[in-house]
C-alpha cells in the first residue's frame, strides 16, 4: 500500500469512529490518549522526530483541554457579558492552536534546542501537521467571528461553525492522529527493514 493511501485510510477510519461518537466528554480523551500511545511508541522505538510531534501536539492540546476543565476561562468569565464570554472563550482556543501551528512549523528548530540528537530532521509528515493547526485556528477565528456577528449584530443566522464545530476539529484531529498513525506503521517497517538488513 502506498503512502498516501495508507494516510488516506488512517485518516478516514479515525474521523469516522470520531463523528460517530460525536461527544467531547469521550472524542477528548480518546484522542488524547492516541497521542500518548503515539508518544510512548515513539520512545519504545528510539524515533526522536515522531515522539517531540506526538509530545508538542500533546502537550499543548492537553494544557488547552485542562484550561477549560479546571474552569480557570469560566472563572474570570463574566456572566452577564455574552460579548466577553464568547472573546475569551474562543479566544483561547484560537491561541493554542496559532501556538500550536507556530511550534509544528519550527519544530525542527525547537527539537534541536529541546535536544542534541543528531537524528532530528524534517520528515516527510511535518508537512502535514501544521497545516492542521492552522485550519482548526481558521476555525476558531471563525467561530469567534460568527459568536461576535451573533452578539452585536443579532445576526442569529450565522450558526454554521457553532452548530458543526465539534466535526469540524473532529476531522482536524483525525488528520493528526491518522498522520501520527501512519508514522507509526512507516518507523516500524523501517525498523524490521534494518534488522532484516543486518541479519
Amino acid at each position: 500500500m502506498k503512502l498516501s493511501h495508507l494516510i488516506l485510510f488512517s485518516i478516514a477510519s479515525i474521523a469516522v469512529f470520531y463523528i460517530q461518537l460525536w461527544d467531547d466528554s469521550i472524542v477528548t480523551p480518546l484522542h488524547l490518549s492516541l497521542l500518548a500511545i503515539c508518544l510512548a511508541y515513539a520512545i519504545y522505538i528510539k524515533n526522536i522526530n515522531m515522539a517531540h510531534i506526538a509530545g508538542f501536539i500533546l502537550l499543548i492540546t492537553g494544557v488547552n483541554q485542562a484550561v477549560f476543565e479546571i474552569g480557570l476561562v469560566n472563572s474570570i468569565t463574566p456572566d452577564s457579558s455574552a460579548f466577553l464570554q464568547g472573546l475569551l472563550i474562543y479566544g483561547t482556543n484560537l491561541l493554542f492552536s496559532f501556538v500550536l501551528a507556530s511550534v509544528l512549523i519550527f519544530r525542527v528548530q525547537l527539537s534541536r534546542k529541546i535536544s542534541h540528537s543528531k537524528n532530528i530532521e524534517l520528515t516527510h509528515f511535518d508537512g502535514i501537521f501544521h497545516w492542521v493547526f492552522i485550519y482548526i485556528a481558521i476555525i476558531n477565528f471563525l467561530i469567534l467571528l460568527e459568536h461576535l456577528a451573533y452578539v452585536l449584530f443579532d445576526l442569529k443566522s450565522w450558526t454554521f461553525i457553532y452548530d458543526n464545530f465539534e466535526g469540524l476539529v473532529y476531522i482536524a484531529w483525525a488528520v493528526s492522529c491518522g498522520a501520527l498513525l501512519t508514522m507509526m506503521i512507516c518507523s516500524s517497517k523501517d525498523n524490521r527493514r534494518d534488522e532484516a538488513g543486518a541479519l
